[in-house]
């Protein structure tokens, strides 16, 4: 089923906070961070990040994980100014600057 002005982040924001259900949107956050992480491709859209997640992450961590990489992204993986020095990841993550 489709509705009209809904996209996959819209419905998994839906299904995640109202619902309940198993899914992981992906917002510019988590976007960001997936990129910088190595998780997805430099040029995958936000859309095809939201199924490759979905596939990678197991439903009972993809509520938990979502609200972390938001705020990692939020606090730490910022899109201009990143905090590599305060990263707990930048030993392992390809984008670091550390």
């Amino acid at each position: 089923m489709e509705l009209p002005g809904v996209g996959p982040k819209t419905a998994a924001v839906v299904m995640a906070f109202a619902l309940g259900m198993p899914a992981f949107p992906v917002d510019t956050h988590i976007h960001r961070v997936s990129k910088r992480l190595g998780l997805i491709e430099e040029k995958t859209t936000a859309d095809a990040a939201h199924e490759i997640m979905e596939r990678q992450v197991r439903p009972e961590l993809r509520f938990q994980l979502h609200m972390q990489m938001i705020t990692h992204g939020r606090q730490i993986c910022k899109a201009r100014r990143p905090l590599c020095g305060e990263c707990p990841l930048s030993a392992d993550c390809p984008s670091s600057t550390v």
